[in-house]
């Protein structure tokens, strides 16, 4: 008596989707890097080329991006034809508008705390639109429900996909893990992320007090030449000296250096002052560096304290 053999499931492993995705991840931010400097760096711009990626990739013969291509997965409807363009433009921009979520509330006007609360809980929420990957019977993803699209592997037909057997059954442990697992990442992530946020707010303002340290070499020899504070004209500085990506400083009439924020929601609007005062012998400057009351002493180097 001849045996059935099992139908193979054609749906795409998890492990096949998370890896396709960091792939894709790992393009984009290639791409962004090269971009860098062109008329195609700024975000409108950029976005578009994410937008138009993600969308138009699953229209092409490869019916997916390049990292699905690389891992021999693809995309197509339930009924496992190529995605329609409507369905291929809405999973493209649900995802995106959720990837941008993190940089949205990091430049909204929402108070520091909040501001810092709503972004870990977008970082710890981060992957359970995947979530459910792990228990639906064909293993769809968020995106995936509302666009109507199945991950397959590269190689089975329309027919296959069609007649497929579930992939798993959904059970309450299933949905549990798999909502823990997601959330558990998610902490990684919030942890990593604020992290690196910390970093990038030291960094801007190690990178302030730098610039300036010119100025204050010019106010030094200027005051042991004259024994008085210089004007910003008598150092052949502008009133005003930007920063290359946001922020600058301006010399005061009492000698001291004022340094503002453009950038981050954190630093934006606050100040760092550099004052300087005689020293005992007259001649020497001692520098005092203080910072207004709203900005965090955590992301201050330990003499601005």
């Amino acid at each position: 008596m001849a045996q059935t053999k099992a139908p193979q499931t054609v749906f795409a492993d998890t492990g096949n989707r998370v890896f396709a995705l960091l792939l894709d991840l790992i393009l984009v931010g290639f791409v962004a890097g090269s971009l860098s400097g062109t008329v195609l760096s700024g975000a409108p711009a950029f976005l578009s080329l994410v937008f138009l990626y993600f969308a138009g990739m699953p229209l092409s013969p490869l019916q997916g991006t390049l990292g699905k291509w690389i891992c021999r997965i693809k995309l197509c409807d339930r009924l496992g034809r190529r995605l329609a363009w409507r369905s291929s433009m809405l999973r493209a921009g649900a995802m995106l508008c959720w990837f941008g979520l993190p940089a949205l509330i990091g430049s909204n006007a929402l108070s520091n705390a909040l501001g810092n609360i709503a972004l870990t809980l977008v970082w710890l929420l981060f992957l359970l639109p995947w979530a459910s990957i792990g228990f639906l019977p064909r293993r769809e993803s968020l995106f995936d429900l509302l666009a109507g699209s199945l991950v397959v592997r590269y190689r089975s037909e329309a027919q296959t996909i069609f007649d497929a057997e579930p992939a798993q059954k959904p059970g309450i442990l299933n949905v549990g893990g798999a909502v823990f697992l997601c959330l558990s990442c998610g902490a990684i992530f919030s942890v990593a992320a604020t992290t690196q946020l910390d970093r990038d707010r030291r960094a801007r303002i190690g990178y302030a007090l730098t610039q300036v340290a010119p100025v204050r070499q010019k106010i030094e020899a200027f005051h042991e030449r004259e024994q008085r504070w210089p004007a910003a004209h008598e150092l052949g500085v502008a009133d005003w000296t930007p920063y290359p990506d946001g922020g600058g400083y301006r010399l005061q009439a009492d000698g001291s250096v004022l340094i503002t924020f453009t950038v981050l929601p954190e630093l934006k609007g606050h100040s760092i002052t550099l004052r300087p005062a005689r020293a005992a012998d007259g001649k020497a400057v001692n520098w005092k560096c203080s910072a207004d009351a709203g900005l965090n002493s955590g992301f201050l180097p330990a003499n601005c304290r």
